[in-house]
């Protein structure tokens, strides 16, 4: 019996069509309007609401600690391609800048003078599309919807390796429980896979029935299917990706 492959958990071409897929990208200069007063970390921080020509809704998750510091993540919801992290998050007086890696994409925009707006430029793979965000949430009231969801019996960091062909390949899930969606909130996944150094592929919404444990991760064409065990810290079972592998995870 021949050795299975080794899987390619991240397919590049396949990330980077995330957002771009059935749009005709255009080189359009968004408007920059000027603000009369620089916002602050702290009014940019919430929950921000746009979409991408009319088509791919988006959601712009902004954070900013005590220190002024910012970091973001982005959701692509129909595309399944949930809490994309972001980098290089800054803002110069009205201009927020930042990346999303996994998509090789990156946006600037400016923030309106009342706080609730962001309109700038969408650039992934050398195309540029105007991109608008409206503010819907506040930092206060993202954390007070944080602080009313109960985390699930699977909320938390869970590893694992893949063996074939003699080698391992060593990958993290993280699950994390969100509010909206079903009662009692989503479970949302991103994975890791640390040998390859792809980090935060996205792999939408977990299903939890009782024991079981399902993941599809849509961007790379890859589900997992597993069982908690009793303890609690284990799940059985078993990667597909063209070849159905073993793939137990502990929780960190």
């Amino acid at each position: 019996m021949k050795n299975p492959r080794m899987p390619i958990l991240i397919c590049c071409a396949c990330c980077a069509g995330l957002f771009a897929a059935g749009i005709r990208a255009s080189a359009l200069d968004a408007p920059q309007a000027a603000a009369p007063a620089a916002p602050s970390a702290q009014s940019v921080a919430g929950e921000w609401d746009g979409s991408l020509g009319g088509q791919i809704p988006l959601v712009l998750h902004v954070h900013a600690d005590s220190t002024g510091a910012l970091t973001a993540t982005m959701d692509s919801p129909s595309q399944g391609a949930n809490d994309l992290p972001g980098a290089n998050v800054k803002l110069a007086g009205s201009t927020l800048t930042l990346d999303i890696p996994v998509v090789h994409g990156n946006y600037s925009g400016t923030v309106s003078a009342d706080g609730k707006t962001l309109s700038g430029t969408w650039t992934q793979n050398g195309n540029s599309m105007p991109l608008e965000f409206q503010l819907t949430k506040t930092a206060k009231q993202v954390a007070a919807d944080e602080a009313s969801v109960k985390p699930s019996t699977v909320d938390g960091n869970w590893k694992g390796a893949l063996s074939a062909g003699g080698q391992k390949l060593h990958v993290v899930f993280h699950f994390h429980t969100v509010p909206g969606g079903a009662p009692g909130g989503t479970i949302r996944c991103s994975m890791d896979s640390l040998d390859q150094n792809a980090m935060g592929i996205p792999c939408g919404d977990v299903k939890l029935d009782g024991q079981k444990v399902g993941v599809e991760a849509t961007a790379i064409h890859g589900t997992y299917d597993g069982k908690l065990r009793a303890d609690g810290i284990h799940i059985d079972g078993t990667w597909s990706q063209g070849t159905p592998l073993e793939l137990d995870l502990t929780k960190e």
